[in-house]
């Protein structure tokens, strides 16, 4: 396909950030291994054997015993029996754990079932879904994965998945900062013309949305960019970011910012026009735009889009949202990274469609843009977050926060101008803490989660390393420091065997330090905010504080929303739930057997 002009785009086949990491640490075990038909198999087996991909029961359940549309297909397994024998292995995949199931009773679910999904390069059916899940990682230069040729991964690649294992994060002592760094590290980097892309733009993207942003505030003091100022930028088509930022700034200026997605569409339409200058603020004709509607389509440039940049720009740490997310901003928090990016990374560079050129330039990692474990967090930044709970409070009320919570823990996503920019994870922590200050707004809340410099949550805190606790919030009355710690995972086996002993160790941690430091303190426990609580949990709960002496009080997530509109204090949280209540072996009346 001939190299042509299109607005800049990103991939949105992994919408989660979170994901990118778990597809890496799973391929991390078939480095060095060449793609051939049946380690792609393989590979694309122990994704949906680690549950990283969950197909339906339409595909992966479904035996096929032929197919020829759009591509040709015949079932290994052509015997009578080839049916019932996929819905057995399909209920054994699905009724396990992450893991459980053995790898090769998931291959022959692939050479038994299709998926109707067709690549250039790869067989039709699973074997294509590589593609669709590794290209993006491809073009970030974490990963090289190309049918025919050896699995890599990059330096950036490796320290992505530094703290995960299997495809999910390592136990208590997880720590995000790994994936941010990486994810900085490709992004300042990233260009839009680079060998997996057929556009004729030379684009720095995230070093121009930088200096538009840059430009604008030392000009005409003017904080951050519009939302809608985007579709420019996805337009341009070059790294002069003063002529374009002038451009955005004559656009407000005669429009100001109530102002239609149409208009704006008009406007930046004109931008890919190459027949009209740059200079004059004028809207595309309409023959150019009816000759480009299919090409530029309008919900793909003004809503599409837009939104994916500020979420995967948002994976760097270095975007604060602004005016309740209308807007984005430099995140002052990390200044130094900020000039950094600029200073290096805002010149284009012409790799010649070299595919290991760009691997080794993408994949090596600037030390300089790594996040470090040690930094501390500046006043500034926590009082930040402590005004931005306070405001949600105030602001939102209860249905609003349950359902939001609710949203999280079942990975719906979010319509919210703010929280659908901010992960699952972090997201619960964030309304967790909300919804206690709003309850009691007396009490002193700190929440742990990295944030921007409005307070707005980039990911979640971070485990226990370093002298640091690893409680994910805390919270103040009088003589009693409470934890909370929410949890997205509803999985039995996570909060019995990996949530509770972390929080029996933090409690123990937090009383100690306060014991120590002469905090004042007298009074500790926790607060575990989860959803589909089991009678293990309510067990293991019971061990611990008989064991331990420490008092942990699991709440659903609905009943901890419902009861916090009527507490007064926050004991008023430490009750044993009917559904977290422990299992007692019942009474039986002995019966001895007598003659009469």
């Amino acid at each position: 396909m001939a190299k042509r002009r299109k607005p800049i785009s990103f991939d949105t086949t992994l919408r989660n950030p979170s994901r990118i990491p778990q597809f890496i640490s799973v391929l991390s075990k078939f480095e060095g291994k060449t793609i051939d038909d049946q380690v792609a198999l393989e590979l694309e087996g122990e994704i949906i054997r680690q549950k990283i991909f969950i197909p339906t029961k339409n595909t992966l359940g479904n035996y096929v015993k032929y197919y020829n549309d759009k591509f040709s297909f015949l079932a290994a397994d052509q015997s009578s029996d080839a049916s019932k024998k996929v819905d057995k292995y399909y209920k054994e995949w699905v009724d396990g754990e992450p893991g459980e199931i053995e790898l090769d009773k998931i291959v022959y679910l692939l050479k038994n079932t299709i998926t109707a999904h067709k690549d250039k390069g790869w067989n039709g059916g699973w074997e294509s879904r590589i593609h669709t899940q590794f290209n993006f990682l491809n073009e970030l230069g974490l990963v090289r994965v190309v049918k025919g040729e050896k699995v890599k991964i990059s330096s950036n690649g490796k320290l992505m998945i530094t703290d995960y294992v299997n495809g999910y994060p390592k136990g208590e002592s997880f720590d995000e900062r790994f994936e941010q760094s990486a994810f900085l590290n490709a992004f300042a980097k990233y260009q839009i013309n680079n060998p997996y892309r057929k556009n004729t733009i030379k684009v720095n993207f995230f070093p121009l949305v930088l200096n538009v942003i840059k430009y604008l505030d030392e000009k005409y003091n003017r904080p951050g960019i519009a939302k809608q100022d985007l579709p420019f930028i996805i337009m341009w088509g070059d790294n002069d970011y003063e002529t374009l930022a002038e451009y955005i700034y004559v656009f407000r200026q005669k429009f100001g910012y109530n102002t239609s997605n149409e208009l704006v569409y008009e406007y930046a339409m004109n931008l890919m026009d190459s027949s009209t200058s740059n200079n004059s603020l004028v809207p595309a004709s309409k023959s150019f735009i009816l000759s480009k509607k299919n090409d530029y389509k309008f919900d793909k440039v003004m809503g599409e889009t837009p939104d994916e940049i500020i979420r995967k720009l948002r994976l760097t740490m270095l975007i604060s949202l602004r005016g309740a997310g209308r807007f984005i901003d430099i995140n002052k928090n990390e200044q130094e990274k900020i000039n950094h990016v600029l200073t290096n990374y805002s010149s284009n560079v012409n790799f010649c469609d070299n595919v290991d050129k760009y691997f080794e330039f993408m994949g090596a990692m600037d030390k300089v843009l790594f996040f470090s474990q040690v930094a501390v967090e500046t006043q500034d930044a926590k009082d930040a977050k402590e005004r931005a709970i306070e405001k949600w409070a105030v602001e939102n009320d209860w249905e609003f926060l349950k359902n939001e919570m609710i949203n999280s823990v079942e990975n719906r996503p979010s319509s919210h101008l703010i929280l659908k920019y901010v992960k699952e994870t972090v997201r619960l922590e964030f309304l967790s803490a909300i919804v206690i200050k709003k309850a009691l707004p007396k009490l002193k809340v700190i929440a742990n989660y990295k944030a921007d410099d409005q307070g707005i949550p980039f990911n979640t805190a971070s485990g226990g390393k370093n002298n640091q606790i690893g409680a994910d919030i805390d919270v103040f009355e009088d003589t009693i420091h409470a934890i909370m710690e929410p949890t997205i995972s509803k999985t039995r086996s996570f909060q019995v065997e990996h949530e509770l002993p972390s929080i029996r160790n933090h409690v123990l941690t937090t009383a100690n330090k306060d014991f120590k430091d002469k905090n004042g303190y007298n009074e500790w426990f926790c607060l575990f905010i989860a959803s589909n609580i089991s009678r293990d949990v309510g067990d293991q709960v019971a061990l611990i504080r008989q064991t331990n002496n420490v008092e942990i009080f699991p709440w659903d997530i609905v009943d901890f929303v419902d009861y916090s509109q009527n507490v007064v204090s926050i004991r008023d949280y430490k009750v044993i739930r009917d559904y977290a209540k422990p299992q007692i072996m019942p009474k039986y009346k002995k019966h001895t057997n007598r003659q009469e």
